[in-house]
Order: C-alpha cells, then structure tokens, then sequence
C-alpha cells in the first residue's frame, strides 16, 4: 500500500511521514512537495532512521509521486500565521486546493484522500467538486478536537485520558460541539455538573489562543501525526472503527460527526443520540458552514463571468 503526503516538506506532512514509517503499516510512503529540495532532505533523514525498525520505502518528489496512491494525506495550506479563526486561511487555502485537485485528477484512481486543510470544513465540501472521487472515499481530519476534549475532560476529572471515550462534533473550529451528553469512563457513562463542563470548554479555548500567541509559524505537527495514522490505521486494517472525522452526508456538506472508517473510507456515518440542544447546535453549525460554502460559490462564478 502507498501512501502520499501532499505539503511532505512541512511539519505536519514530514511528522506524519515518520510517525507512519514507526508503525510499518505501508509499503511506501511519499512526500510531496514544490519544495522538493526540503522533502529530498526529509526522506534521506527519514529512511535512515527508520532502518531498524521499518521496511517501508520512503520517495520524495513532484505531484508524479501520486500515481499509485492508496492513500493521499493533504496537508497543504498557506504558512501559519497568528490568527483569531481558522477562517482567516479560507481564501488562500482555497486557491491552493483547486490547484492540487487536477493533480490527483491526473494522476490517482480513485485513493481515499484524508484532508488537513483548513477551514476544514468548507475546505473539504468544496474538494468535493474538485476530485473525481466517491464522497466515501473522502476524509476530514477533526480527530484533535475529540482527543483535546478527552484531554481537558482528563484533567477537571482527574482521570486517565486513555480511561475516556467522548466526542467533538460540529465545525473545526470555533463552533466544534463537546458532546457532553456521551462522555465514558471505562465504559460507564458519566454526567458532569455545570462547573466541571465550564472548566472543561475553558481549558479547551486557552489552549488554542495560548498556542495562537506564540506565533511560532508551525501547526500542531505532533498531535495531529498521531492522529493521521490513527486513522489510516483503521484504513489499512479495515477495523471500522467510530473516529469522529468531518466527513460529507446525503446533503453534500462536510461536518464533524460519528464516522465508521475502513477500507473503503469511511464505512457509515453513525447516528449518536444526541439532546435537543447538541441537535440545534449541530444543524446550526451545518447550516453555517452551507452558507460560507454557498459564497465561495456565488464568487467563484461571478468572477468566471
């Protein structure tokens, strides 16, 4: 199996590239990138440090790269910046993602593609009318808001986050939903009282203005690495595991939501009960990422024409 990290220069991109290489999932893991020199340098780096514990082949190169992709990982975007929203990467983001899109047109058939791009959501329902792919096969990475939400909930409730099952759902950002309604610990269900859900959104919304003041030009490369393997671990070994992902339903929009993923992608979108007011919340979200998708679409023909 192979798998292509398109931005395989960056730090997301050549973080996932090792974390993945550790766990000997794939036979050949591409980094992608139009600065090739950086990702030449990464896989020369790469391939040697992986050599005692892995046989996967490490190749770095052009968008050429992508033929034979099983997998294709994008985490392209623009250069990380100081920013109140993840919306603030919309329109450069945007422009990239058109122009990565005829390249897997080109050169793939049919791989699962998971997408890192932000403003996730409204990134990835534009992909879809971008790539000649199912919407099955499509994935939006949302995994480190439900870890994140597991790791304020570890500490308000003073307990191991690997003991911990809970969801985010909702938008990649400011309007994510911590369903608190689902929380488990060690497999029973738990209620929290108004303070500890406070404490808990708090922790949650310090860490990403904290993160934010540092201006440090680099994302999240270590969680999220985590996390993309996660996922396509569940590919590889067809485990259909629940890993809420943001991912496209029956009315075409990308959300964050209960997805089933395996071989195929993502196996079934399942239906969590959720209370009146996570339901509200949730289809409010959706319809606000529907109207921002709607605008780039009233732009995109006004400026065709």
């Amino acid at each position: 199996m192979k798998v292509s990290i398109l931005g395989g220069a960056g730090t997301l991109g050549a973080t996932t590239a090792f974390v993945l290489a550790q766990q000997n999932l794939v036979d050949e893991i591409s980094l992608i990138d139009l600065k090739e020199n950086i990702a030449a340098s990464h896989k020369m780096d790469m391939e040697q440090a992986a050599a005692e514990f892995s046989s996967v082949e490490i190749t770095s190169g052009d968008f050429s790269l992508l033929q034979a992709s099983d997998i294709i990982i994008n985490t392209v975007g623009i250069p990380e910046k100081q920013v109140q929203s993840r919306m603030d990467y919309l329109e450069g983001n945007y422009k990239i993602i058109q122009q990565i899109s005829s390249h897997i047109n080109q050169y793939t058939k049919n791989p699962i593609i998971i997408s890192a791009t932000n403003p996730l959501d409204i990134i990835h329902t534009l992909l879809q009318d971008l790539v000649a792919i199912p919407q099955k096969r499509m994935i939006g990475f949302s995994l480190n808001d439900t870890f994140r939400f597991r790791w304020a909930l570890s500490k308000v409730l003073q307990e191991p986050i690997e003991n911990i099952e809970a969801f985010v759902f909702g938008e990649h950002g400011e309007d994510q939903i911590p369903i608190f309604s689902r929380i488990y610990i060690n497999q029973k269900q738990i209620q929290l009282a108004e303070e500890q859900k406070q404490l808990v959104i708090q922790i949650i919304r310090n860490w990403f203005s904290d993160y934010q003041s540092l201006n440090s030009g680099r994302t999240s490369g270590w969680l999220s690495s985590i996390n993309l393997v996660k996922i396509i671990k569940a590919i590889v070994e067809d485990t259909k595991e629940i890993i809420p992902s943001s991912v496209i339903g029956k009315d075409g929009i990308s959300i964050g939501q209960a997805a089933r993923i395996g071989k195929n992608g993502v196996e079934a979108i399942e239906e969590i009960p959720l209370t009146l007011e996570e339901t509200e919340e949730f289809n409010r979200v959706k319809q606000k990422i529907n109207e921002q998708v709607k605008l780039i679409h009233e732009g995109i023909t006004l400026h065709k024409s």
